[in-house]
């Protein structure tokens, strides 16, 4: 068994490593690739690319772990919305009011995880995002999303409660979808749980998610990582103990004195800030050590608390890495 998974079913290991978008533009192996498409929703949709750019930074920086080269909203899309990605706007969804969801346009997807097992030498990891970040992008546009609060919400609540129920299920089936096609290990996004508070994140964060991790546990026992993204100290403790959750992944706001706040039997990812990698040597030197300190005594995969920059450097990934396997 890999030190990943090991870790992830809450044994205490050596630190392993992974990077949430660990594949992407800081890599000119991607860039090369991605040059030759207009839209990332081609490369999404093609599996033999899928393969290709999921296993480039494993290979380059012998990571622990291969994630899925996807998005969160290929499921927008199976769902019959016009889902694009255009250079310098981000990614754009129109919603018609009804998630039409088909499962067989998610099958390039699936094939791709099929060949990254087939070729992969370290645990495969499938994610979706969680059905509040995902539902953001289909009822909100992106100056709407920059700017929510509790006003925007309340105002939409009949809206969001309409849709949160039918597309937990959608992404449901699509995460067992992932599950039958071979993955190791499985990761929610819920990248905009900052966004709710109190009985909004129990009704539209908590019990979605457990809903999803229920049915992934119902068609096998891999563990299932979550990350509700800058929530409350608050909301990390209740995340934490939703049932049958392996990991509790932790944004780089996280104050790590409160790690014994969290569910004493989950697993803990994160949390580095992916500034740091932009940062001197010494500087990031001194924040690697402070999260292996904190994490000592626990079952812990060394992360990022975000995905890795643009702009970062292939030698401080290096860094990185040698650091953590030096340790």
């Amino acid at each position: 068994m890999s030190i990943l998974i090991e870790t992830l079913k809450g044994k205490k290991t050596k630190t392993p490593i992974w990077l949430m978008r660990q594949a992407g533009r800081h890599l000119p192996e991607y860039i090369k690739i991605r040059q030759k498409y207009k839209d990332l929703m081609e490369m999404f949709l093609d599996p033999e690319v899928v393969t290709k750019i999921s296993l480039q930074p494993v290979k380059r920086y012998r990571l622990d772990a291969c994630i899925v080269f996807s998005d969160i909203l290929m499921i927008p899309y199976a769902s019959g919305c016009d889902v694009s990605f255009k250079e310098g706007v981000g990614p754009q969804v129109k919603f018609s009011e009804k998630f039409n969801f088909a499962s067989h346009k998610l099958d390039p997807v699936i094939k791709g995880i099929e060949s990254i097992k087939n070729e992969s030498e370290v645990p495969l990891i499938g994610f979706v995002g969680g059905p509040w970040t995902t539902l953001l992008y289909c009822l909100f546009d992106k100056e709407e999303r920059s700017q929510m609060n509790k006003s925007l919400i309340h105002k939409n609540e009949k809206r969001i409660n309409n849709h949160i129920e039918d597309l937990t299920d959608i992404i449901s089936n699509y995460a067992v979808q992932q599950v039958n096609a071979g993955i190791d290990a499985f990761q929610i996004f819920e990248s905009a749980a900052e966004d709710l508070e109190d009985e909004y994140f129990d009704r539209w964060c908590l019990k979605p998610t457990q809903k999803i991790i229920h049915s992934i546990k119902s068609k096998t026992d891999i563990p299932v990582i979550g990350f509700p993204r800058k929530t409350s100290k608050e909301g990390y403790v209740k995340y934490s103990n939703i049932d049958k959750l392996d990991c509790i992944s932790l944004d780089y706001d996280f104050n790590l004195d409160h790690i014994n706040k969290l569910n004493p039997d989950v697993a803990f990812q994160g949390n580095l800030n992916p500034v740091a990698l932009l940062a001197e040597n010494n500087i990031l030197q001194e924040e690697v050590d402070k999260i292996l300190i904190a994490f000592k005594d626990r079952a812990h995969i060394f992360n990022l608390g975000h995905g890795v920059l643009p702009n970062t450097s292939i030698k401080k990934v290096e860094e990185l890495v040698n650091t953590i396997r030096g340790k």
